[in-house]
């Protein structure tokens, strides 16, 4: 779940927003998998920026450990899936990476070695499992917003591990690893226990991968099937005037311009662990930014937007406080203290979405022994050159299903609207569960179309834009003068009933599948479905014709109108037809010869009904 992560969390109820400045509610968890003593881990959630995703665990079945993945669909859970099928072998540490139209990678590893499956798209099934790396483990997966995606692994050497990678093309489904392993020294062991590889890839479908090998932390690209030629030992001689020591724990995020990453990384100095992150900028690795608290710290980890902007969480094991970091205008800030204690591990997870905003979600352990999992949100304000500063804490789990289970997995992502779904082990025993919930944002502000004019139709058609949504279809509620009208799932509605004549007021209000609401503003709707009324009267003088009309749009129904427009003459001799501006007209015509002639008098209004009335009469 790199390079967008999915917040997950669990509630029974409808949760409060806390200081997300976003409209939206957090939601009630939903159980995905359980209660069973059988659920073992949950290994990784990844969402694409589309919205779907999906989140894999660990589950025995059938006497032994296989790994089982449930896909996120129109903001939905589907039922999990076993993803390892005909592999006896218990299997363990799961990952999956997301892309759009419902594009995932799932790899895993078992005492065969490491593999994969994937989901094409959507539409598709699960490939049958592919053997990757023989005997390898650890297995790391990302995949960029068009598809393609690397993995990487600790693979055993001749005399030491090796970090391996294999490349999955954007429509392909399965993996072709690379010819030559990453790491800098074939006697070292690379990407063993802690020094685990990460990889994170980039918008044209390079990479950047990073591990620890022989006390350092190194970071090489990925172009196609070949590493680059130089890779590069983030690792620091000294942090001010102390020295530096072994670096482990390396964690990646990479911008959609393959040009800049960040590499965050654990580094020791004076016997004092401490959470590092770098900047990658072109081929170059910048100087050292210290993204903890000042404490002795855990593993680190970053999540990068598709913009560069994006949050660091940091575990401090002196005082198991959860330390969160922003990153803003290119420069990770120092870690601020969000919570934890009290004996608890906090095992932080950063959460980035596109537009800049991002959470971080821990555990945080209570004075009455008890642990809950909670939530700080980050409002980014794109005008501002402040650092992106924490929101109020939010409560996300619920008691009812026992305690959360830090040590069994927590993690999270987001779509590109900022919809969060986390996911973590709530319970014990029997009571175990893999257990979801979400920050759902409210459908996106949108407008009304049809114009304010005068419509002389009873049922006029009105129109609006789309509300932007990612997680389900949106039902569309029309209201008119403060009453529902209808419902439909269609951007244009032609009224069920006429609509009396008058000026009206008329919004549209989406719903989603949550009942969340977002209505347009008012707008006046001006219908005038009823003819002018119209009278005139002639006199004439030898071969000259005198009318007289008059017109008048009151409506019968005693609202407003329209008014009448103008006044239109004939003739009826063939010469040019007369039109007056106006509901009054006395007009003189001389006919050129003796007869009969047809007049025909029309009034129109402002919404277009028109009256027309013909008298005969003789001339000359």
């Amino acid at each position: 779940m790199r390079r967008s992560l999915c917040l997950a969390v669990l509630a029974l109820l409808a949760l409060p927003a806390g200081g997300q400045a976003a409209a939206g509610k957090y939601f009630a968890g939903e159980a995905i998998d359980g209660p069973s003593a059988d659920i073992q881990r949950l290994g990784d959630v990844d969402v694409g920026r589309d919205g779907t995703g999906a989140l894999v665990y660990v589950k025995r079945d059938a006497g032994a450990d296989h790994v089982f993945a449930s896909r996120l669909m129109e903001g939905r859970w589907d039922a999990p899936e076993r993803v390892d099928a005909g592999l006896p072998a218990a299997a363990s540490a799961p990952v999956v990476a997301a892309s759009s139209n419902g594009r995932l990678a799932v790899a895993f590893q078992n005492a065969a070695g490491v593999f994969a499956v994937v989901r094409p798209d959507a539409g598709s099934a699960w490939t049958a499992p592919q053997p990757v790396g023989p005997s390898g483990r650890s297995p790391a997966v990302d995949m960029s917003i068009n598809g393609v995606a690397y993995l990487t692994w600790t693979a055993p050497g001749g005399s030491a591990a090796d970090v391996r990678a294999a490349r999955l093309e954007r429509t392909a489904g399965a993996f072709t690893a690379l010819d030559a392993p990453l790491d800098i020294d074939p006697a070292s062991d690379a990407g063993a226990g802690d020094g685990r590889s990460r990889v994170a890839v980039a918008a044209d479908g390079s990479a950047l991968a990073t591990w620890g090998e022989a006390g350092h932390v190194f970071a090489r690209r990925l172009f196609e099937y070949r590493p680059s030629a130089a890779p590069q030992d983030l690792t620091l001689p000294s942090l001010g005037d102390t020295p530096g020591g072994l670096a482990d724990a390396p964690d990646v995020g990479i911008e959609d311009d393959s040009s800049y990453a960040w590499v965050a990384f654990r580094q020791t100095f004076g016997g004092t662990p401490r959470a590092i992150a770098r900047r990658l900028v072109g081929s170059q690795f910048e100087g050292p930014a210290v993204i903890d608290g000042g404490e002795a710290s855990g593993p680190p980890r970053i999540d990068i937007s598709g913009r560069g902007d994006g949050y660091g969480a940091v575990p401090g094991t002196a005082s198991n406080g959860a330390f969160g970091a922003a990153l803003k205008d290119d420069v990770f800030n120092a870690g601020v203290l969000l919570g934890g204690g009290f004996g608890a591990a906090p095992v932080p997870a950063p959460v980035a979405v596109y537009n800049g905003d991002g959470a971080i979600v821990y555990v945080q352990g209570e004075a009455d022994g008890t642990r809950t999992v909670r939530l700080r949100p980050y409002d980014f304000d794109l005008r501002s050159r402040a650092v992106t500063a924490p929101g109020d804490p939010v409560l996300l789990s619920d008691p009812a299903l026992g305690l959360p289970d830090p040590g069994r997995g927590l993690d999270g992502a987001a779509n590109r609207a900022g919809d969060l779904s986390v996911a973590f082990v709530q319970g014990d025993g029997d009571g175990r569960r893999i257990v979801a919930a979400s920050f759902d944002r409210a459908p996106g502000s949108f407008a009304g179309y049809t114009t304010t004019r005068w419509r002389r139709s009873a049922r006029p058609a009105l129109s609006w834009g789309a509300s932007f949504e990612l997680w389900g279809a949106l039902t569309y509620r029309v209201e008119l003068d403060g009453q529902a009208l209808a419902t439909t799932g269609s951007t244009k509605l032609v009224p069920p009933q006429p609509v009396a004549d008058g000026v009206h007021r008329w919004r549209v209000v989406a719903m989603d599948r949550r009942g969340q609401e977002t209505a347009t503003r008012i707008r006046t709707l001006r219908v005038d479905a009823s003819k002018p009324r119209l009278t005139f009267s002639t006199r004439r003088r030898g071969r000259a014709l005198t009318v007289t009309a008059r017109a008048s749009d009151a409506s019968p129904f005693r609202v407003a109108s329209s008014g009448v427009t103008y006044l239109r003459v004939d003739w009826g001799d063939g010469s040019r037809r007369v039109t007056v501006s106006g509901p009054r007209a006395r007009l003189t015509h001389r006919y050129g010869r003796r007869g009969r002639a047809g007049v025909r008098v029309s009034a129109t209004d402002r919404a277009g009904n028109a009256v027309a009335l013909t008298r005969r009469v003789r001339v000359g």
